[in-house]
């Protein structure tokens, strides 16, 4: 192979000291492989490329070195320097450039100073066309050298994220990103880390900063359990690090003073170019004392200012920084520190004890659907049993941080009963954020393990139509951070059957992200559903981190709150049928009462009016301020307020529940009002989940006047009262039989308001029309549902006002092509089901109720 030729091509893509580094390399490997040419001709570089990874195995094992090479200095880092130089010999015989075909990657002076100008605007939808072409030009740039990093890193054991929550169209959730960012980590210290150390590029007003970061400051991070895991992650990472006299950090340091410009800070976007050490030897020194531990961060930067940014080669900038810190990036893994959880017991991996208690309960859950819908006992055993299995399965009793829960369905039986597998780090409900679930289809033949989404809450917030859109295109940006899934049996798409046209089935099949299909009389054994449901939840471990961070790299805190978009009631009533007078009537009684309770048969809209309700009450649409939790049978006090959990060892801690953490956050705001949602609220045993919470809820015992010692509060716990900005609303469904009436006490303290259905809405209509119903079917859909609800009113005996259905069943998730066809659909698979559970001892009267609902064709 020609020397000269492949100089001259790195000479193009890199800066000097690495062109003289590969060259020797690139020597040593010919002397010690022969004609690199005729390797590659013969396609035998994996050869000598696998021989180099197996040295490093065996070197780590303790084993001499097989390879043909003569190393003398750090074995490690000098074979993943070789393996660089391989796939460097690949890309210049394949006349690859350095990553793009022009070779040429681009962050201007311009768009500095446009990112500068957008700072005096407040919404990211207030940006002109130019501010809006330099974010988004700076953010496909930022991706493109986030790669050339990776590859300068000589290893596929990397990834890269950008901007947390940016969107090109929409920014920031709306809000114009503080900077714009990458950060590359190696992939098994994402969790175990909080994704540290990193290489990464910060461009900002100020210009572009880059280098190595140990542990970002624990002030980069908005959710405090993630700054809490920094503060935890950092000194193990910190007691990784070169000691600041061996023979490493002399060596780094060496580098560093060769390359120029490089400075030790406290952390990132400090002021630019200032160094808060005299050397590195300091700097490591600090990071491994007490105080530096204390502070978990850190950064070895440099700083292209705005007149410098024009003339910079950012990837040959990257490519350098890659260079210099790769063995420093290769030398801090978690693996490298004992773990912190107890060992988990082992499973049977040959046995049968998942399938065979998810047969049981699809076989219970096909009996009990016969039935009216209620507590059934051998399926609540079934259950249980399942959710035992899965909660001492080792993939999840690692992760303490994941819930197990199941659904058959909610006043009437679910077409689609579920088991879930929710990080409680991002959502507590299956209505919103991204989880693990298993979704057996409606025929109960096909079990799909999943990585989906919650549905209600965004089909509520945004509507039907633009709810389904927005379901799908969250799904594919997930899938595109879900890649390995498919090399462990996944699929990664939404082509999932689930059997069932109904509405919510439809839209679990667009959130979906990534699937398994399991054939439900053949389901796999244990050892097969441990290493899928290990390989699942460790993409949404990275997922979830992603989900729970605000700004990996965000600006220390604030002096006030973070400014969220305004929502006022014209928002609000923004396709909402409702009349505005009941709205606001309803918004005054919750200010006043703080508690309140909505009410109505299915489908009238109490999830969709409660989420319209809060963020109406909170006056912007911050979903950091609103929690969402739903009862059931098995929810309890432990959940809710407090109580002793296993703790993976054998042993129980006490451990705070959900309600109890959202007034510890809402008491630390007190200038602004947290809303608090529970659906299902009559499900659960109130009483129960309560507790001495039954007084502290009202209204004027909203002090630490009236605070009380929990059931659990352990010796010198200060007592706990509910602050005066925390507002309670509940959902209950009036149909549901199986349900005994609220607790008196409750009733007490909660105004019950009702949801009617609204067929009569002028906005409904408009809902209709614009979804390409024509108006004779929207006046007959309109005429007979009054007429229905009418006769279920009447019939006082077995139903009454509250089993009246609501006009949510007939509003379209998408354009309608053929309106009878769709009406009669939803009559047959949705209100059909309804009225049979209603008047079950009656097929006539059913059938009768059906036949007036249909359409005949055109």
């Amino acid at each position: 192979m020609s020397e000269g030729g492949f100089r001259e091509w790195l000479e193009k893509n890199y800066k000097p000291n690495t062109v003289s580094t590969k060259i020797f390399e690139f020597r040593q490997l010919q002397a010690a492989y022969g004609d690199l040419d005729e390797l590659y001709d013969e396609d035998r570089l994996d050869g000598v490329m696998r021989t180099l990874q197996y040295t490093a195995q065996d070197a780590a094992a303790g084993k001499p070195n097989p390879s043909h090479l003569n190393l003398k200095n750090d074995l490690l880092r000098d074979l993943s320097n070789y393996r660089t130089t391989i796939n460097y010999i690949r890309n210049y015989r394949e006349g690859k450039s350095r990553l793009t075909s022009e070779g040429v990657v681009s962050i201007t002076s311009d768009q500095v100073k446009l990112l500068r100008r957008s700072r005096r605007k407040s919404r990211y939808s207030d940006l002109d066309a130019e501010e809006l072409s330099a974010y988004q030009s700076v953010h496909f740039a930022l991706g493109t050298l986030a790669k050339a990093t990776i590859e300068g890193l000589g290893s596929d054991d990397y990834e890269y994220r950008l901007t947390s929550g940016y969107h090109l169209k929409s920014g920031v959730r709306g809000a114009i990103p503080k900077d714009l960012w990458f950060g590359v980590f190696a992939k098994e210290n994402a969790n175990p880390f909080v994704g540290s150390p990193q290489l990464f590029m910060i461009v900002s007003e100020r210009g572009i900063e880059f280098g190595f970061a140990p542990s970002t400051h624990p002030s980069g991070f908005s959710n405090s359990d993630i700054r809490s895991a920094v503060r935890g992650a950092a000194p193990r990472i910190f007691d990784l690090l070169p000691a600041p006299d061996s023979p490493f950090a002399a060596q780094l340091a060496a580098r560093l003073d060769a390359a120029g410009g490089w400075h030790c800070c406290t952390k990132t976007r400090q002021t630019p170019n200032q160094s808060d050490f005299a050397n590195l030897q300091d700097w490591l020194a600090f990071l491994r004392s007490d105080r530096g531990k204390a502070e978990a961060g850190g950064a070895v930067s440099r700083y292209l200012t705005e007149d410098q940014v024009d003339a910079a080669n950012l990837l040959a900038e990257v490519t350098e920084m890659a260079e210099i810190f790769r063995p420093l990036m290769g030398m801090v893994r978690a693996g490298g520190v004992a773990k912190l959880a107890q060992p988990t017991p082992q499973i049977d991996r040959a046995s049968r004890a998942f399938a065979e208690r998810l047969e049981n309960l699809i076989l219970e859950f096909d009996s009990a659907r016969e039935g009216p819908f209620g507590v059934v006992k051998p399926l609540w055993e079934a259950a249980s049993n399942l959710r035992e299995w899965l909660s001492a399965c080792p993939p999840i009793q690692d992760r303490p941080y994941l819930s197990v829960g199941w659904s058959a369905g909610k006043g009437v039986w679910a077409r689609v009963p579920w088991i879930s597998i929710l990080n409680k780090n991002i959502t507590s409900s299956t209505q919103e954020g991204v989880y693990c679930v298993f979704l057996i289809s409606q025929d109960l033949k096909t079990v799909y393990l999943t990585l989906a989404q919650g549905v209600t809450q965004i089909i509520d917030q945004n509507g039907p139509t633009d709810g389904a859109r927005i379901l799908q295109e969250l799904a594919a940006e997930f899938r595109s951070k879900a890649g390995e899934l498919d090399a462990h049996g996944f699929t990664l798409g939404n082509d999932l059957d689930l059997k069932c046209d109904g509405r919510l089935a439809t839209n679990y099949e667009r959130g979906t992200v990534a699937y398994m299909k399991l054939n439900a009389d053949d389901l796999p054994d244990d050892g097969s559903i441990t290493a899928a449901l290990e390989a699942l939840l460790q993409t949404y471990d990275t997922i979830a981190e992603q989900e729970a961070v605000e700004e990996v790299f965000e600006p220390g805190p604030l002096d006030g709150p973070v400014a969220h978009e305004p929502y006022t009631l014209v928002d609000a009533m923004d396709g909402l049928f409702m009349p505005r007078a009941e709205f606001e009537r309803i918004l005054t009684i919750w200010r006043q009462k703080k508690n309140v309770i909505l009410q109505g048969a299915p489908g009238v809209g109490k999830t969709f009016v409660a989420r319209r309700l809060a963020y109406a009450l909170l006056e912007a649409r911050d979903r950091k301020r609103v929690e969402t939790v739903q009862f059931h049978q098995s929810y309890g006090y432990e959940d809710f307020v407090q109580g002793y959990r296993p703790n993976g060892t054998g042993g129980f801690d006490l451990r705070d529940g959900i309600f109890y953490d959202f007034c510890n956050r809402a008491r630390k705001d007190p200038e602004r009002p947290y809303v608090f949602i529970i659906d299902e609220i009559n499900r659960g045993n109130l009483s129960k989940i309560f507790g001495e919470l039954m007084l502290l809820i009202e209204a004027d015992k909203r002090s630490a006047e009236w605070a009380a010692k929990l059931s659990y509060a352990e010796k010198g716990q200060e007592p706990f009262f509910v602050p005066a900005n925390v507002h309670i609303i509940g959902m209950m469904n009036t149909a549901d039989r199986s349900l005994s009436l609220v607790d008196y006490a409750l009733r007490r303290r909660f105004s019950f308001l009702t949801l009617d259905p609204q067929f009569d809405s002028p906005k409904f209509v408009e809902a209709l029309s614009n979804a390409g119903v024509d108006q004779p079917v929207i006046s007959h859909i309109a005429d007979r549902m009054r007429d229905l609800n009418q006769a279920i009113s009447e019939d006082t005996l077995n139903l009454g006002r509250g089993f009246r259905i609501g006009h949510s069943f007939f509003v379209p998730t998408g354009e309608i092509s053929d309106p009878r066809t769709w009406s009669n659909l939803v009559v047959e698979t949705e209100i059909r089901p309804l009225l049979e559970e209603y008047w079950i001892d009656d097929d006539e009267k059913v059938e009768q109720a059906c036949e007036r609902l249909r359409l005949n064709a055109t």
